[in-house]
């Protein structure tokens, strides 16, 4: 009856991959956060005009002046969705190691920078407008393409979460060489004196 010891070790175990769908999804996801930073989150326009007051994007605010701030938001949703298109490429290689565990990880992370974005877009619109009303001016923040794209690429990222996966069966690594055992034998009290 074989034991733990004198047990056939297995040539090939299977390994939970992210499925066709969820790569998919991841790709999107990737290449939607990517294009929302360089669009409008929020545009305020001018009372009673079809101008733009001030515009926001991942990168800057445009207050109209001829000048624009300088800003990062969209560090985070450009450096999740280049992490994403590069997941969605690896789980597509087949002696890749990727599990579903680490794709949900980062499906998970595409989501938070798409929230993030959208939300630091809308916040820093609705206190430029909160400003501008101080000053006399009621103005009101108007959503653009960008939130809608951020929204989208985390929801695309949620889809990939969800999608099932596919089960890959792979070659077990080979099994880790024993070392040798070695004891140590302490010599007598006596002969160590002889010498």
């Amino acid at each position: 009856m074989p034991n733990e010891d004198t047990a056939p070790i297995p040539v090939q175990t299977t390994a939970a991959r992210p499925g066709t769908r969820a790569v998919a999804f991841l790709f999107a996801a990737g290449v939607l956060l990517i294009v929302s930073t360089f669009m409008d989150l929020v545009t305020l326009p001018q009372p009673g005009s079809e101008e733009s007051l001030a515009s926001i994007n991942g990168w800057g605010l445009d207050l109209g002046i001829g000048h624009t701030i300088q800003q990062y938001v969209g560090v985070v949703a450009l450096v999740a969705g280049v992490a994403l298109i590069v997941v969605a490429a690896a789980s597509l290689m087949p002696g890749f190691g990727w599990t579903r565990n680490a794709s949900l990880v980062a499906a998970g992370l595409g989501v938070g920078a798409g929230l993030f974005l959208g939300a630091s877009g809308y916040s820093t619109g609705t206190f430029l407008a909160e400003i501008a009303g101080v000053s006399g001016q009621a103005v009101s923040p108007h959503i653009g393409l960008g939130i809608w794209l951020a929204l989208l690429g985390a929801a695309c990222a949620l889809a990939a979460i969800a999608s099932p996966v596919r089960t890959e069966t792979v070659a077990a690594p080979p099994p880790a060489e024993e070392e040798p055992v070695v004891y140590r034998v302490d010599e007598p009290e006596g002969e160590s004196e002889r010498e």
